[in-house]
């Protein structure tokens, strides 16, 4: 499996830092990842072996997160959706399946609505279904979804705290070590400091909270997929597991064309679940691909 980098220009001039995986045969279908919030390309890692063998796969960091640009404006999903559109032009996908983990899901729904024409399908993964406002006003969105203050801590520190983040429910490898710490820049002192920007975080936010995934799904006209995470017999994770299902009932009521499915595990599968996942994506793609 061999990486090819490379810089893509967006219409506003910001840079994002863009990798294609080459290993598929020749004609291979496209796979386009969106990684979440204050994540980064690097989530998808673990999954490129497989899905390189499958699909010509194309991965970026989104403006303000990683190895790309860093402005302070364009963070709404007018201009996120464009970037995913340019990334894929500069690429030379033909009509990919565009997969979004978390906040990359919304942008791959939005996408998804807005360029029928430029996808082949959309495969959500555990985001892109559940409406925030519904759940929380934007002071209590601010309050509780705020990121953690890890400005000025040294990277052994952070180290530890990785090891302990996920201490009940995925092992931390060295190359999740390493996937986490992809999303800090690390001074000459060992000090830390996220690639994403506080303030760029709660523009996101913001964009997420104003988003009304109902009325997106009921616009779709490619093949979706909406995988969602479940935890069973967690009472820490109850109140997201209830919304998300209210949200999928919703969803059929309503007659959306998005198939909902479930799959056991935590918020960040591709981390925990990186090759379940990936035969989902292989699947979807079997049947949305013809």
């Amino acid at each position: 499996m061999d990486e090819r980098w490379s810089d893509v220009r967006t219409p506003d001039g910001v840079r994002l830092a863009v990798r294609e995986i080459h290993g598929s045969p020749a004609g291979a279908p496209g796979l386009l990842l969106h990684h979440g919030l204050a994540s980064s390309q690097r989530i998808w890692d673990l999954m490129l072996p497989r899905l390189a063998r499958r699909f010509r796969v194309v991965t970026y960091d989104a403006r303000g997160h990683g190895r790309s640009g860093k402005p302070s404006s364009g963070f709404g999903f007018d201009i996120t959706v464009a970037d995913a559109m340019t990334v894929s032009r500069a690429t030379r996908l033909r009509r990919p399946i565009m997969a979004g983990h978390s906040w990359g899901a919304m942008v791959t729904l939005e996408s998804a609505v807005r360029h029928p024409r430029a996808l082949a399908g959309a495969f959500l993964i555990d985001g892109g279904v559940t409406a925030l406002r519904r759940e929380m006003t934007w002071p209590e969105v601010k309050e509780r979804l705020a990121p953690p203050h890890l400005a000025g801590m040294h990277v052994e520190e952070f180290r530890r705290l990785i090891r302990t983040f996920w201490s009940e429910t995925l092992e931390v490898t060295p190359d999740i070590e390493r996937i986490v710490l992809a999303l800090m820049h690390v001074n000459a002192d060992g000090r830390i400091r996220p690639h994403l920007s506080r303030s760029n975080h709660f523009r996101i936010l913001r964009a997420i909270w104003e988003q009304d995934p109902m009325a997106l799904h009921a616009r779709l006209r490619v093949p979706t997929v909406a995988l969602l995470a479940h935890r069973s017999g967690d009472p820490a994770h109850a109140g997201w597991e209830v919304a998300k299902r209210r949200t999928a009932a919703d969803l059929h009521r309503m007659g959306a064309p998005t198939r909902i499915e479930w799959i056991e595990g935590i918020h960040d599968l591709p981390l925990q679940q990186p090759d379940p996942l990936a035969a989902r994506i292989e699947r979807f793609a079997g049947a949305a691909v013809r």
